[in-house]
Formats: structure tokens, sequence, C-alpha cells
């Protein structure tokens, strides 16, 4: 189990350390009633991300059953493909950065997530899961991996679990660190980093994607064995 769930804690890292669901965190817990709408959010998101990677490892071993070998090379080819398109993605957000001195855009969801009722946290974390054009493909290769594994049942739900955890830290924590310390006293800090993020975004992006790019495309190098 512990190969496999390594293998696929690059994805769970990127996913974890995407910007925007950052952001949407920092925003709920500057809300009025912080830990009831991180929890909303943060259920949301695990909901989201355990049934999604839960749902693509249960379709690839099903598939793989009696098809090992084609069932990994079309593994390593979605790892390829994925690599690839982060690849481009990066060049994109490298030609779209903000000229010096100029503030980033700020995402649509900033300005609306601190009015929104419970469930309609739940459906942001949801969204903020699976709802983004670097998350999904993380998921869908996450799944393949973990599906053409060949784990047994208990092994394979004990990886997910590994992933979907490791996915959720920038999620959890700060969560955690507001009913610690308190929602008055975490206020500062939450600001601070809420306009480091926002100040920032473009370029964590860009260096995710470069990062994601490299490590995708090496596993995938994979299927010329």
């Amino acid at each position: 189990m512990w190969p496999v769930a390594g293998a696929v804690l690059p994805q769970a890292m990127a996913i974890a350390l995407s910007p925007v669901p950052m952001i949407c965190i920092v925003l709920v817990l500057l809300s009025p009633r912080p830990v009831r709408a991180g929890l909303c959010f943060a259920a949301g998101w695990i909901a989201a991300l355990t049934v999604a990677v839960g749902l693509v490892a249960w379709l690839t071993d099903t598939v793989a059953e009696g098809h090992e070998e084609s069932t990994r090379d079309g593994v390593d080819v979605l790892q390829l493909a994925v690599g690839a398109l982060f690849g481009v993605l990066a060049v994109r957000y490298w030609r779209k950065r903000p000229e010096p001195g100029t503030p980033p855009p700020r995402p649509a969801v900033v300005d609306r997530i601190a009015t929104l009722s419970p469930a309609g946290l739940v459906l942001t974390g949801a969204a903020a899961a699976l709802a983004n054009l670097k998350n999904l493909p993380l998921v869908l290769s996450a799944g393949g991996l973990l599906g053409g594994s060949g784990l047994g049942a208990a092994q394979l739900i004990g990886a997910t679990a590994i992933f979907v955890g490791t996915a959720s830290l920038t999620v959890l924590a700060p969560l955690l660190a507001v009913v610690v310390i308190g929602p008055t006293r975490s206020v500062r800090a939450l600001r601070t980093l809420e306009t480091w993020l926002l100040a920032n975004l473009n370029t964590i992006t860009v260096v995710l994607l470069v990062i994601l790019s490299t490590v995708l495309l090496g596993q995938g190098l994979d299927l010329f064995r």
C-alpha cells in the first residue's frame, strides 16, 4: 500500500497547494462564524475528493481485471497527457502574468464566499476540489494510479484515505488553527495570508504547474519500459 500511496503524493500535494482553495478557506475563516463555515467548506471538499478519486480508482480497477498490462499503459498515457497539459498551462499562466506593479485579478469567488449559506459553503468546497482546471486532471491521474495498482479493497481504501488526507492539509490545518487559537486571535494572521496569496497567485500557480508537469511526465515515461 505504501509505495502506491507514495506514488500519488505529488498529485495530493499539488491539490493541497493550489492557491485558489487556500484563498477560499482563509476567507471562510474570516466570516462571522468561522468554525461552522470552515467545517462546511471542509466537508464539501473532502466528500468531493473522496467520491471522485474512489470512483476513478474503482473504474480503473474494474477495467484492469484480466488486462493489467494494457491498464498500466493507459495510466502511463494519462500521466503523460496530464503532464503535457500542465506544461502548456504553465506557459499560459506565465504569459498572462500581471505587469510589475499591477495587482493580479481577484478570483470571482473571493467577493462572494463570505456571504454563502452552510449549504452553499459545502457546494463551494466541492467545487473548489473538482471544478478546477488543475485539480480534476490530478484526481484522474491519482485515481488511475490507485485503481491500476492491484491493491486489495482494504489497502486501496487506505491509500485513498492517505491521498485525500494529504490533499486536504491546507484546508484542515487553518481550520484547526482557528479552533485552537480562537477566531479573534487568528484574524491578523489570516488577513496577512490572504494578502500574500492574492498578490502571488500567478507565481504560485506557474511554479506548481512546472513542478507537476515534470513529475507527471517522469512517471508517464514508464510507458516506454
